[in-house]
């Protein structure tokens, strides 16, 4: 290489790295001997095209004086007669030619001179074709054909000329085959440090990357080694799952799988795309999308933008980065779902074992919205009830106190939804919902999910959570309380039950009220908080005369009409019971003595005019107080049933009182 091409390698090169160490058996007194035996073969004449163009350049700039004469066109052929260099128009008329003089010198390995009057192309009458085989230097092979077409009138000193040439050419390609030669010889030891340096910081980004047992390690180690790179990059995470980093530097957002750019390119594709980006009167800028690919998908794809020409990006580099980030983001998510998975199974056991500890159904549902809000960090929840027969459902509970006890419409609302459909539902911004919902406006939330309560393959209810921040729950959370959901509503099926079994328990089965020892733990509950009470009792008149005469039918009929008047007579908080055969009873508390004798006259009257066949009862009434001395069940008992015998025996169909000791 001459001082117009600029520095060589091997000028910078001390001729004492040359000699034994790399060839010891050329001798040191011919240093230049070893060099002029370079050569090439047959089998390297299809990679040598490259270095026949660059050593014809050589060979024009050297000649200048008479290879860019106007009147002489110059050509280059390889060893298949291809074009490997010269003027375009000249070629092109030669290729139409069957015989062109390149040809015929590399199938006759000799020069060779084509007059005008053997061209048929209109382009070349009246000018001659020369050309002169080349030949390697150990093997005589002909590995290019070097030629010229001249005016008639300069064909006949041109031969030589020619010759000349194509001893020249034959030099410049040597000396670029020399050069290629050392260059390559002296710097595979450079390279291959170069290389293994290479290869070592690739092992050590690999290392890192598999080092990170979390999502957020793995990405922020990613965009260090993007930054490390180009530390102009300007970075953005674009994922197929709502994720947010902690990370200023990264930016997350949602992948639109619709958009039709290098993003979505990289994720559908699974590969790195590059494009230049348009910035007239600007430095050029690409960007780039490094997809994060795992064996079981793409996970999002990482993009940046960057101040640097597109050649100047090692994609290969970027390609076994991402490779290994998508890898080992995918190893990380496995390791966080595999300790969610194991919290969540100690998190549904600890909360199976605690609801169903509790069979009280108000306690268990306060149970589970204090617990759900505190698992998922939400700021509201609520637990609704299905009424399917009057197609309504009720807030049974809610950390909105002002939903607290309301009814809403089947067709109403989220909750309504569920019920319907019997799946779970996520709005990750109610904004954009035009499904209305009161729960979602009283607290101003934006995010919610929701699940069915199911119970032995029945929707009996639903739970929903909301936030304010929009996009608040993952679909990790969505699925978790799929699962907590039916564990909530098997706790709530068995409080059922047992509330219902509790029912039947505690009721009369002919008249529907209590029986007398839920009277009696109500009176005893009652008596330990309240300030006072009253104790109705009541007693059918003559009611064995009625069975005798009309049956037991007809007299459990007159047990069943008795029972309603009263059941309709007393307010939600008293306490009718059956006390036994035909006397029934009725608790009042925080009652006084006139008030209740108010509530036995009504009885008493209606009963008198409303049974079929008509009938009387006998009442007793007797009053408890703080100030009392003895305050017991059996006194109160004790007492008022002193005043039913007073009644009947002074007549029946009256009532009687006793007064408070």
């Amino acid at each position: 290489m001459s001082e117009r091409t600029g520095k060589n390698p091997v000028e910078e090169i001390r001729r004492d790295e040359i000699g034994e160490a790399l060839f010891p058996v050329i001798s040191r007194e011919d240093p230049s001997f070893w060099i002029q035996s370079v050569d090439i073969g047959t089998a390297d004449f299809p990679y040598i095209e490259a270095l026949l163009r660059e050593s014809f350049a050589d060979w024009q700039e050297q000649n200048a004086g008479f290879s860019q004469d106007p009147q002489v066109e110059w050509f280059l052929f390889s060893h298949e007669g291809e074009a490997a260099a010269g003027d375009p128009n000249l070629i092109l008329q030669l290729k139409k030619e069957p015989r062109h003089a390149g040809w015929m010198s590399l199938a006759r390995r000799e020069s060779v001179i084509v007059p005008p009057e053997h061209h048929e192309s209109e382009y070349l009458r009246g000018r001659a074709t020369l050309a002169v085989p080349i030949f390697t230097r150990s093997g005589g092979d002909v590995f290019a054909v070097l030629g010229c077409s001249v005016p008639e009138a300069e064909a006949a000193g041109m031969p030589r000329l020619v010759e000349m040439g194509g001893a020249h050419f034959r030099t410049c390609f040597y000396q670029r085959l020399e050069y290629s030669f050392i260059h390559d010889t002296l710097y595979t030891k450079q390279a291959g440090a170069t290389a293994l340096s290479g290869d070592s910081a690739l092992f050590r980004m690999v290392r890192r990357l598999y080092d990170k047992f979390n999502v957020d390690g793995v990405l922020e180690e990613l965009l260090r080694i993007v930054l490390v790179l180009h530390p102009s990059a300007r970075c953005q995470l674009l994922m197929t799952q709502d994720y947010q980093s902690t990370n200023p530097q990264l930016k997350a957002f949602l992948l639109d799988q619709r958009k039709r750019d290098i993003c979505t390119t990289a994720f559908m594709q699974g590969s790195v795309e590059v494009e230049r980006i348009p910035a007239p009167g600007h430095p050029e800028r690409i960007e780039a999308a490094l997809p994060l690919a795992g064996h079981q998908g793409v996970y999002g794809v990482f993009h940046f933008t960057l101040d640097l020409p597109p050649e100047r990006l090692d994609t290969h580099l970027l390609g076994m980065i991402a490779d290994t980030a998508g890898k080992a983001f995918e190893n990380a998510k496995l390791y966080e779902q595999s300790n969610l998975l194991i919290r969540e199974l100690l998190l549904i056991n600890e909360l199976t074992k605690r609801l169903n500890q509790n069979l009280q159904l108000s306690d268990v549902f306060s149970f589970a919205i204090q617990e759900l809000v505190g698992i998922f960090r939400a700021e509201y929840c609520c637990i609704v009830k299905d009424n399917p027969e009057e197609q309504r459902f009720e807030v049974m509970a809610c950390s909105l106190p002002e939903l607290e006890g309301a009814s809403f419409s089947r067709d109403y609302g989220f909750g309504g939804q569920v019920l319907r459909t019997q799946e779970p539902l996520i709005v990750s911004d109610y904004l954009e919902s035009s499904v209305p919902s009161r729960f979602m406006e009283l607290g101003e939330a934006r995010s919610m999910i929701a699940a069915p309560l199911i119970s032995n393959g029945k929707t009996m209810g639903a739970v929903l959570l909301a936030q304010r921040e929009h996009h608040y729950f993952s679909y990790e959370n969505f699925k978790l309380l799929q699962m907590l959901s039916t564990h909530i509503g098997l706790a709530v099926g068995n409080a059922t039950l047992h509330a219902e079994l509790q029912r039947m328990a505690n009721r009369d089965t002919l008249t529907g009220l209590h029986v007398r020892r839920h009277l009696d733990e109500r009176i005893h509950a009652h008596q330990l908080e309240g300030s006072k009470g009253a104790l109705l009792v009541i007693d059918i008149d003559r009611f064995k005369q009625v069975n005798d005469t009309y049956g037991h039918q007809i007299g459990d009929s007159i047990l069943q009409q008795i029972s309603s008047i009263m059941k309709s007579s007393i307010r939600m908080t008293d306490v009718s019971a059956r006390w036994g055969g035909e006397e029934l009873a009725i608790y009042f508390p925080e009652t006084t003595l006139d008030e209740a004798l108010l509530v036995a006259e009504r009885i008493r009257s209606l009963v008198e005019q409303e049974t079929e066949p008509s009938v009387t009862v006998s009442c007793g009434v007797a009053e408890w107080s703080q100030d009392n001395g003895t305050i017991s069940v059996e006194s109160l008992f004790y007492r008022a049933d002193m005043a039913l015998y007073q009644a009947k025996h002074s007549g029946r169909n009256r009532i009687h009182t006793a007064l408070a000791e």
